[in-house]
């Protein structure tokens, strides 16, 4: 008899597992809503997180969770019928923002999102198009998804590396995104195994104790910059540009530093790197119209905080000291005359 019982949970384990993370709210086996939300099996160019989304939930920074110094945040994400993370679908925006998760509001409650701030701020359509890269926007376009907006806004953190544009076709999209297709991707994600085998293994983030261990960073003083890329990363900037040039599109670059670059003191470095100002120079030379994002922060990190101190991204102070002079930038291109 044990045997049979032994035989039959074996048996219907895996069932079991599926019924769980099938049926269960989305976020019920993770720490913050990127995860819960990520659409991990789609391979469109829409649809980063399941769309047509409400989740509220109190988050844990990236790089403490689990741990004694987790500093818990409350945040709401929601989703369009896209899957990206804005308040509803614009086909037609004013503006239109691509980036990365500082761009899509990683850590960030949905109206601190510099998506919502620049729609207060400028009274107009903006869509957030993130996480995302320039081609991306390209396929949406050609496929008429999205029409032509009057101003790209592209951004990137300072680790990563943007894509050259591709050449040729940029394919369909697929925007019969259906209940059933988010019911087989929330069964093939198994976070429920994954939560139990972290708790059993106890674990954590692991962000890097600065000097005072008080703010964390994600590599420390290994955290890279792309100084020898640097030319390579101008140069996909400029296109870009051109491209957007190309078809009546106003264009502005968004750098944002490495927390390690802002802080770097507390890394501790010797020297703030440097790859910002210089990329920014270049691009200037070159007509990109930028926002030095390491400038505004360095003048504001003895005052206050520009960054989560358990997490990578922005908080909302940082991201509102952006978006400031972002929209001052904007005004700048008479787009509402």
């Amino acid at each position: 008899m044990k045997k049979f019982l032994i035989n039959i949970i074996i048996f219907t384990l895996p069932l079991t597992i599926f019924l769980i993370e099938g049926f269960l709210p989305i976020n019920t086996f993770t720490y913050r809503p990127w995860e819960a939300m990520l659409y991990t099996t789609s391979k469109d160019v829409a649809f980063p997180f399941y769309p047509n989304q409400d989740l509220k939930m109190l988050s844990m920074g990236d790089l403490l969770h689990h741990t004694e110094n987790t500093i818990l945040k409350k945040e709401n994400w929601i989703t369009d019928e896209l899957g990206y993370r804005n308040d509803t679908f614009i086909k037609k925006p004013k503006i239109l923002l691509i980036g990365d998760s500082f761009i899509a509001g990683s850590s960030l409650p949905q109206d601190s999102t510099l998506t919502n701030l620049l729609n207060n701020k400028l009274d107009t359509e903006v869509y957030n198009l993130a996480p995302a890269i320039f081609n991306d926007f390209i396929s949406l376009l050609n496929n008429q998804i999205i029409n032509k907006p009057e101003l790209v806004v592209f951004s990137i953190v300072e680790r990563n590396t943007p894509q050259p544009i591709l050449k040729g076709s940029h394919g369909t999209i697929n925007q019969n995104i259906s209940n059933t297709s988010i019911f087989k991707d929330k069964l093939v994600r198994l976070y429920s195994l994954k939560y139990i085998e972290a708790r059993i293994k106890k674990e954590h983030g692991h962000g890097i104790p600065g000097k005072d261990s008080i703010m964390y960073f994600l590599n420390g003083e290994n955290q890279e910059n792309n100084f020898e890329k640097i030319h390579e990363i101008a140069r996909t900037i400029i296109s870009y540009k051109n491209y957007c040039d190309s078809i009546g599109i106003n264009f502005i670059f968004l750098p944002l530093p490495n927390k390690e670059t802002v802080y770097f003191d507390r890394v501790p470095l010797s020297n703030q790197p440097a790859f910002i100002f210089k990329l920014d120079s270049i691009l200037e030379i070159n007509g990109v119209t930028t926002i030095n994002t390491l400038a505004l922060f360095n003048n504001e990190k003895e005052n206050k905080y520009t960054y989560h101190l358990d997490d990578t991204h922005w908080n909302s102070f940082g991201v509102n000291l952006v978006a400031n002079e972002l929209r001052n930038k904007i005004r700048t291109f008479n787009l509402f005359e």
